[in-house]
């Protein structure tokens, strides 16, 4: 059964599948690692940190029914956010 969560939905390989979607082998996914792996090889780790933003574009829960500011949401609906959920962007979210 698909979960719906923050606005996104999540499915299982075999779920994808019965919908069309492509599902990575694990080969693919091992090849991909494996360039990602080559590449934190190859970047300079002197290189300027990247320009932060703020707002609706810095985290996927602004709007959703974790935001207890995002209009549309009766009480009910809303929902904590989870315990491991990053404490920099947990404080946005603060009542």
């Amino acid at each position: 059964m698909p979960e719906h969560i923050a606005g996104k939905t999540f499915l299982t390989p075999e779920e994808a599948r019965a919908t069309g979607r492509r599902v990575l082998t694990p080969e693919e996914i091992a090849e991909a690692n494996a360039k990602f792996d080559e590449w934190e090889k190859t970047r300079n780790p002197d290189a300027p940190a990247p320009v932060p933003f703020g707002g609706r574009f810095s985290d996927d829960l602004v709007g959703t029914e974790y935001d207890p500011e995002a209009p549309g949401y009766p009480d009910h609906m809303r929902k904590e956010l989870p315990p491991d959920y990053p404490e920099v962007q947990r404080k946005q979210f603060e009542r």
